[in-house]
């Protein structure tokens, strides 16, 4: 009887214990949670982060973002893909970026010497700097694909000359894909009816002179499909911008007196040629055009420009092709030409003297990557204008990327001038006359380093 006493008060201690130890934990427990709402509390009553109503997340990465709507360039204008920074603002729901902006940067630093074959000119050793930001940005809408490309630029140096300190922004547009085949493009920008094709878009990265025929920015409209491999643009574009030269007379001084004393001497002028900008030629836009098929292995293109002309007795017109071809995966050759009157868009080394002259030009070039990260570029390049001249180029150079911030480079460019023709006065008119033909020759070691 006595050991179940015991074991019954036993029983009861153990329970009571337990109730305590119980209680005991669930006033902590009690104390835990009132601590965890007073700190989401807090938390609630802090500032939220600035976000565009409907988003969620704001990514950065490194290198640049995915834009259908930015055209093609120059190759010593592009931007690698691998620089710069993104930022990104991606919706709630699991989808691609709605907007992103790319951002990056490049400095251009060359040593160039230079030797122009002319009596008044030496030859000389130079530093040539060019530093270049780039901002591209989209945002996807309700109507297709909306974005915008600038690039500034301040440049200077070599041959002479010091490095200017104004920025410039030479290359300002933005697209809008209202469909997934057409793209809307407006602002300042390549002309439509470049080449690209040829030794001075797909290759010319050195520092220096270029050969063949080139092209020029400009404002415009460009209207543009593209579907696979196959594309065509038309374009409304500034028309060429003209300059009249006219006979200036200004009074040096008196003769002597004639044989009647009461006569005042003659006066004695000199003449000179200036020049004066009247604006463009055409009261109404030029039209420019291509058709483009481009794939891995293979791009060719047929160009064209017509623009009315004011101040000449003929409208001025530029017709044009070319392809670039990949010979396996080591060697890509690319060649272009353009014939044309009048327009100054393809001059490069030469250029119109005249407002309705003749021209041709043409070039080929030779690419070869040797590594992943090592390339050449060889090329050769003519170009003919009837009363200004011609000029043959040839050049090329090595190029090294260590990394994609990263680019050295070393090669030179020879041109050689011929059948120069300049204005002079003769027997009190204008007239082209014969200049003295000339060569250049320009070798360079350059470096390119790109940020972020």
């Amino acid at each position: 009887m006595k050991v179940t006493k015991w074991a019954l008060l036993a029983g009861a201690a153990v329970a009571a214990t337990a109730t305590a130890a119980q209680a005991d934990d669930l006033g902590a427990l009690k104390a835990q949670i009132e601590a965890l709402q007073t700190r989401v509390s807090q938390l609630e009553a802090q500032p939220q982060a600035s976000m565009p109503s409907g988003y969620s997340l704001l990514s950065i990465r490194d290198g640049q973002g995915n834009f259908e709507g930015v055209l093609p360039e120059r190759f010593a204008d592009r931007v690698d893909e691998g620089s710069g920074f993104t930022l990104s603002v991606v919706p709630t729901a699991d989808a691609a970026p709605a907007a992103e902006v790319s951002v990056s940067g490049e400095i251009r630093t060359a040593l160039i010497y230079t030797d122009i074959n002319t009596p008044d000119f030496d030859d000389n050793l130079d530093v040539k700097v060019r530093g270049r930001i780039f901002v591209k940005g989209k945002a996807d809408t309700a109507v297709g694909e909306v974005g915008g490309y600038f690039r500034l630029q301040a440049d200077g140096g070599g041959n002479f000359s010091d490095y200017s300190e104004a920025t410039k922004m030479n290359k300002a547009y933005g697209w809008w894909k209202f469909a997934p085949e057409w793209e809307l493009m407006a602002g300042y920008n390549d002309n439509t009816g470049a080449l690209q094709v040829g030794w001075d878009w797909v290759a010319a990265s050195g520092p220096v002179a270029s050969f063949g025929p080139s092209n020029i920015n400009n404002e415009q409209l460009r209207l543009t499909y593209a579907s696979g491999p196959l594309s065509f643009a038309i374009s409304v574009e500034d028309a060429d911008n003209v300059a009249i030269a006219s006979i200036t007379s200004t009074l040096t001084g008196f003769g002597p007196d004639g044989p009647d004393t009461d006569l005042l001497p003659d006066p004695i002028f000199s003449q000179s040629i200036s020049s004066e900008a009247v604006g463009d030629k055409s009261d109404i836009p030029a039209v420019e055009g291509y058709v483009m098929y481009s794939s891995d292995a293979f791009t060719g293109q047929i160009i064209g420009l017509y623009q009315n002309d004011d101040h000449g007795d003929n409208d001025d017109w530029a017709i044009g092709g070319g392809a670039t071809v990949g010979l396996g995966e080591m060697f890509q050759l690319t060649a272009g030409a353009v014939v044309g009157e009048g327009t100054s868009q393809y001059a490069n080394n030469v250029g119109p003297l005249t407002v309705d002259e003749d021209f041709w030009g043409a070039s080929a070039g030779l690419l070869a990557n040797l590594s992943e990260d090592t390339r050449i570029e060889l090329g050769v390049g003519y170009e003919d204008y009837d009363n200004a001249g011609n000029a043959l180029g040839f050049g090329g150079g090595v190029y090294w990327d260590p990394v994609s911030q990263v680019t050295l480079g070393i090669g030179a460019t020879y041109i050689d001038y011929g059948n120069l023709g300049e204005l002079d006065i003769v027997d009190d008119e204008i007239q082209v006359v014969d200049k003295d033909d000339a060569d250049s020759l320009e070798v360079f070691f350059g470096t390119w380093l790109r940020f972020p």
